[in-house]
Parts: C-alpha cells; structure tokens; sequence
C-alpha cells in the first residue's frame, strides 16, 4: 500500500513535506518527501508552495497534525491556490506513539473536507482530496492507518490529466468576519454576504508615528511582493497599502515565503513566538530567502515587552536594515535583516473611516 500510494502522490502533486515518525516514515520516503523541522513548518511550504500554484502534500504522523493546527485552521479563511493535502498517518493501537489519536474530528475544527482513503481506488481517493482542496480553497485531510499502510495491494496509475481546478484567496476587501462568512459560504453552502471593511466602515491601520511607515509605504510603491507575519505588520495588507500576498497566522511568514514570494517581514514576538524553527530549516536547506524581522521588543498589537531576539538569532549572522533597495535584491540563499526602533508611547492605531 504506502508504495502505491506514495507512487499516487509523485504523479498528482508537484511537492511533498514530511516529519518523520511511525507508521509514515518509510511511507514519506517512497514518496521523495522532504523532511522538515516540524510538521508546522512543513505545512507552511506547503501553503506556499500553493499560493505558486503548485499541488502539494503533507505527509505525518497523528500527533503531528496537532503541532499544524494554527497554519491548517488560518488556511480555511485565508484560502489558498494549489491544492494541499495534509496525509496523517494514524498509530490506530500506539504502537509506536504517545498516544492512539483518531485525526478525523480536525476536519470538523477546520472546516476541511475528509476523505477517506479507499484501498480499492487508492489514486481516485488523493484526486478526490485535491479536488476537494481546490474547490473549498483549504486544506483537504485524507487518513491513512498504520493498518492500511502494511496492506499488500497493488494498482495501476492512470495517465494525470493537465488540467487542473485552482482555488483562490479570501478576498482582500473582507474583513475578518467576512473571511469567515465567505469560507462558510463555500464549505457549507450558506448565503451570508460577507462582511466587507467599507460595509463595516472602518479599518485599523498603524500608529500615526509608527518608525515602519517608511517600510511599508517601499513596498507598496514598489509592487514588491512579499508575505507579512501575524502582529501589527498584518494592518499593512490593508489601506493605505495593499501589500502582503496571504498570512496564515503567527510565526508563517517565513516558510510560507520561502516557497513563494522569496521576502518575509516579521516580527520580534512572531519570530520568537513560532517562527524560529522555521528560521532555522530555511538555513538548514539553505533557502533562497531575505527575511525583515521588525524588532520593537514589543509583542506587537497587544503590547508587553519581550526577548531581545537579537541574541537567539546569532548564528543567522542577521544584518542591520538600513537600506530599503535591499528589498530588490536577488538573493541566492537565506538571509536576514534586523529592523530596530522603538514604537512611539502612548500611541493607539489610528481608524481610517469609510
């Protein structure tokens, strides 16, 4: 079984991502996956890799899909473009696991479609889930147990057809409310109209003398392209800038921009917080990647001092950003960039009216 179905996953996705781990190792290796960090951070390649258009699966073990969930429930309001399917691996009687974990109620949590493996239709059943991945724009889950995965079966692989259905992004003009709204719409065929900023009559944008002004203003006058991180640099996607390509939640940016836009900016807090794994596969795969951390020692909107990240990040050999030309810089491997300033005090973010 893991031989046919891993011949299933070459044929139908462009990438693979996988932690290893029982019962998927092997299963992940027939499958010339790429081994990753943690299963977080392969789910975010993944979500990058599909906002390139590319199919992509994620290949792990059932505990696995818990340390995935933040990137995996962003990505059902968020939407995606290429498909991306997440394959867990469920230990049915913790053979050699922690805990025996039935992953099928986060298709319930995430709103995401199950598929059921079918070991009589293995290829039509990783079809089906990419299909269901590219209709609903999220994730689709497929579960495999360790009993399936030992099961002799042979198959035949069809010829792939080149044509393929291609999911979308939430809408930029959409609220939070409304993302959701519009994933429901999708999902589970409701009619709400979605919440919009101007239907609400408002939007959030920064601090009138926020010192990252500067920053953002660059990057929307010079169309670059880039993924912003969760944390006040997330108010850049909306008026007055329109920039930033997809977020899917705290510590993403720099995975996600690894397999896309090849620029992240990010916070001091999302860096510290969930990014820094992500960080060190980057560096670690040697990553063609340019990474913009904004070091305030705030923990962004929400306030309360933090770490001096500065010192955790040594061994990337971060450079001090003082140059906003290097945003259009082509680089050949990762590197990274500390922009540090203090937010104004006493300050609030101001509300653009409609």
């Amino acid at each position: 079984m893991k031989r046919l179905l891993a011949d299933c996953i070459r044929a139908l996705s462009d990438t693979s991502y996988s932690v290893p781990g029982y019962p998927i190792t092997e299963f992940a290796e027939c499958s010339g996956s790429i081994f990753v960090i943690n299963e977080k951070t392969a789910m975010e390649y993944a979500l990058g890799d599909s906002l390139m258009r590319r199919r992509s699966v994620v290949i792990v073990k059932n505990v696995g899909v818990n340390a995935l969930a933040d990137p995996l429930v962003n990505a059902t309001t968020q939407g995606l473009i290429g498909g991306v399917v997440l394959i867990s691996g469920d230990d049915t009687s913790a053979e050699n696991s922690q805990n025996r974990q039935d992953t099928r109620p986060y298709a319930d949590v995430a709103s995401i479609p199950l598929v059921e493996l079918d070991t009589k239709d293995v290829y039509g059943s990783l079809e089906k889930a990419f299909e269901s991945s590219e209709t609903y724009s999220r994730v689709a889950l497929m579960r495999v147990t360790d009993v399936q995965l030992r099961m002799v079966i042979e198959g035949h692989i069809p010829a792939v057809s080149k044509d393929r259905r291609y999911g979308r992004l939430a809408a930029r003009d959409l609220t939070m409310k409304g993302r959701a709204e519009q994933a429901d719409n999708l999902f589970k065929g409701e009619e709400n109209e979605p919440e919009t900023v101007k239907k609400r009559g408002y939007t959030k944008t920064f601090c009138k003398d926020c010192p990252y002004k500067p920053l953002f203003e660059y990057i929307s006058k010079e169309k670059i392209s880039v993924i912003l991180d969760t944390g006040c640099a997330i108010l850049a996607a909306k008026d007055p800038y329109n920039i930033g390509s997809a977020n899917y939640g705290l510590g993403s940016s720099i995975a996600v921009a690894a397999r896309s836009t090849g620029i992240a900016i990010t916070g001091d807090y999302a860096l510290l917080h969930s990014g820094m794994n992500a960080l060190a596969d980057v560096y670690e795969k040697g990553l063609p990647l340019l990474t913009v951390v904004l070091k305030n020692d705030r923990m962004g909107m929400t306030g309360g001092d933090i770490a001096d990240v500065t010192k955790y990040i040594q061994w990337a050999d971060p450079q001090v950003f003082d140059d906003m030309s290097i945003l259009r810089e082509t680089v050949t491997e990762p590197k990274t960039f500390i922009f540090e300033t203090r937010c104004p005090g006493d300050e609030i973010h101001e509300t653009i009216r409609y």
